[in-house]
């Protein structure tokens, strides 16, 4: 969906520096959305936390935003390029350099999707929130190898998958009909480019199986 998202997340980012604000005189504000998660991302055995946030030129926290209203998509867009945001992931442990997203307002969705390729390790599945105009995106998994995060595998998404009802917005632990836990075991759908061993097959969802780190 390609509008600014209105929900305040439930775990606030904190740091140590003065958090980054955007005036627009005449506008209400919001608080950006921010999304969180827990999980062993380094397979040290404990339990990691990964939170999401909005950065500024200086890569400190967005705290707040202009409600837009009746702006049209173009001025949205055209107004974080002119404020040069970017999206942030951060893991607890401050030795590892963050994910970030340039061109998106948020993310769509931060899912641990647990150990996908038996290294001890929780991956993660992102859909990013991109400043664009197009509905076509790609769900990333990434893992948390030796070197940083690494992208292992991503897939074609719509973004219809991430449409809603009413007025607040659902915090997305699968992804319907594009990526969803069947039994024990994650399952996709990439709606652009599916490869089948059988015609009965065809329109199914695959297992999610990735790679080692490397």
């Amino acid at each position: 969906m390609k509008y600014l998202l209105f929900i305040i997340g439930i775990t606030v980012y904190s740091c140590n520096t003065k958090p980054a604000t955007a005036e627009k005189p005449g506008n209400k504000f919001i608080t950006p959305k921010m999304l969180s998660i827990a999980g062993d991302f380094d397979g040290d055995g404990k339990c990691d936390s990964l939170k999401q946030f909005l950065a500024g030129r200086n890569g400190t926290q967005v705290t707040k935003l202009p409600a837009f209203e009746k702006e049209a998509w173009e001025e949205i867009v055209k107004y974080y390029s002119e404020q040069s945001y970017y999206t942030v992931v951060v893991i607890n442990d401050k030795a590892v350099k963050p994910l970030t997203f340039d061109n998106a307002q948020g993310l769509y969705c931060l899912i641990n999707v647990g150990d996908l390729n038996g290294d001890k390790r929780d991956e993660i599945a992102i859909v990013p929130d991109l400043l664009d105009f197009s509905r076509h995106n790609h769900c990333h998994i990434y893992s948390l190898c030796v070197t940083g995060w690494k992208s292992l595998f991503s897939f074609n998404i719509h973004e219809g998958a991430f449409d809603y009802i009413g007025n607040t917005e659902p915090i997305f632990n699968e992804i319907p009909e594009a990526l969803e836990l069947r039994g024990k075991k994650w399952h996709f759908y990439d709606y652009l480019d599916m490869e089948y061993k059988t015609p009965e097959e065809v329109g199914q969802m695959k297992e999610l199986i990735v790679p080692l780190c490397h």
